[in-house]
């Protein structure tokens, strides 16, 4: 995960994600100078001046780069805002204006916005959660405490699991070296999902439950090797076919190399919808590794599937290619819409209609969206302001 360019942002970052989403100058006199929130809110306005002295004074600090021009910085806005009154006490929030601390933003290597960092006890960590007030405010809660939630029984478990449902939970049982080892990952991995460990089991055994209630283990001697519960947890993490939202759009993104498959069903019954057809995408996935394949909730991100994802009509397939992870790309991934029918969604009829795409032989789907115009705009506004000075 990382900071993308203007181009890759259009297709990275969308409201589902709070920008991944990624620190220390030294000053002697800032350490003195005082730290003040906005007399409308909790967020601190930090620049190069008091930088330094907000990281030492807060023990926990999320810190914002944003750009005034930007869209989805004006969206996130108002859910930071609350999000720094809930936490108050707690984590501190800041805010700093990446065009005018330019020497920050090249420090942090600010490429798009909104990028945010969070600071425990002077270390950042990259930002990975979502940019609603809830979102923001569940992830630095979970970020705040130990990154290996250490339980004694199944059933204390299985009370932790319903709590969230599309990040994936990691979870070992077993002797003290297992728990070391698992230990370890969770503080290097925390960010991809929930660490837990279960002492007392007679084998060690590793899991990861992902998607539809799905639980893939790990179990032997490779449970204590680091680099091979590492790699097992890093294979398996990501379903063949789930559900993405704000909180996983990361670890999705790092793997569409080539683009991504969006089924987009009815806003009603997606969940339904997606367990009813769940085979189906899952021989998709097989089919074409390349592209990762997802549906999501068609309600709650109208926005981003009107306007990113181009869906009216459910249900709909859409193929986005191009390469999302992508730093210098100077164009969008290409995207192509396939209206399926209601009742008889198959295998063969989606397999065709890629392949279809892939041979050239169906027109692409163009567009932007008004947050991307309105991004636009403001990029030619800065540099026409810069050629001025010049």
């Amino acid at each position: 995960q990382g900071a993308v360019s203007a181009q890759g942002r259009r297709a990275s970052y969308r409201e589902m994600r709070g920008a991944p989403l990624q620190f220390v100058l030294c000053s002697f006199v800032a350490t003195f100078l005082p730290l003040q929130a906005s007399s409308e809110n909790a967020v601190l306005v930090l620049d190069e001046k008091n930088f330094v002295s907000a990281v030492r004074a807060h023990p926990l600090l999320l810190v914002k780069f944003h750009a005034p021009w930007c869209g989805h910085c004006k969206q996130l806005a108002p859910e930071y805002e609350k999000a720094a009154t809930a936490l108050q006490g707690r984590v501190q929030l800041a805010k700093v204006d990446a065009t005018t601390e330019v020497a920050l933003a090249e420090q942090y290597k600010i490429e798009g916005y909104p990028t945010l960092y969070f600071f425990k006890n002077g270390q950042p960590e990259e930002y990975g959660g979502g940019r609603s007030n809830a979102s923001i405010v569940s992830w630095v809660e979970e970020h705040s405490g130990p990154a290996l939630v250490e339980l004694s029984t199944e059933a204390a478990l299985a009370s932790k699991l319903p709590e969230r449902q599309t990040l994936p939970y990691f979870v070992a049982k077993g002797g003290k070296p297992l728990k070391d080892v698992f230990a370890k990952l969770a503080d290097e991995r925390r960010t991809t999902g929930s660490f837990f460990f279960v002492d007392g089991q007679d084998a060690d055994v590793v899991q990861v439950h992902r998607g539809f209630n799905e639980v893939i283990e790990l179990h032997g001697p490779e449970t204590t090797d680091p680099e091979k519960v590492l790699h097992f947890l890093e294979r398996e993490m990501i379903p063949p076919f789930g559900e993405i939202n704000e909180d996983n759009f990361a670890g999705y993104l790092a793997r569409a190399t080539e683009g991504m498959l969006w089924v987009c069903f009815n806003p009603e019954s997606f969940r339904e919808d997606a367990r009813k057809h769940k085979g189906v995408f899952q021989q998709i996935a097989a089919s074409f590794k390349q592209f990762p394949v997802v549906y999501t909730d068609t309600k709650v991100y109208d926005e981003h599937v009107k306007e990113e994802l181009g869906c009216t009509d459910f249900p709909t397939v859409v193929l986005q290619i191009g390469n999302f992870t992508d730093e210098e790309a100077e164009t969008d991934p290409k995207r192509y819409k396939l209206l399926l029918p209601a009742t008889e969604i198959t295998e063969d009829a989606i397999s065709a209609w890629i392949q279809s795409v892939l041979a050239g032989q169906v027109p692409e789907d163009d567009g932007l969206d008004e947050l991307d115009e309105e991004d636009e705009e403001g990029e030619e506004e800065e540099e026409a302001l810069l050629c001025a000075e010049a």
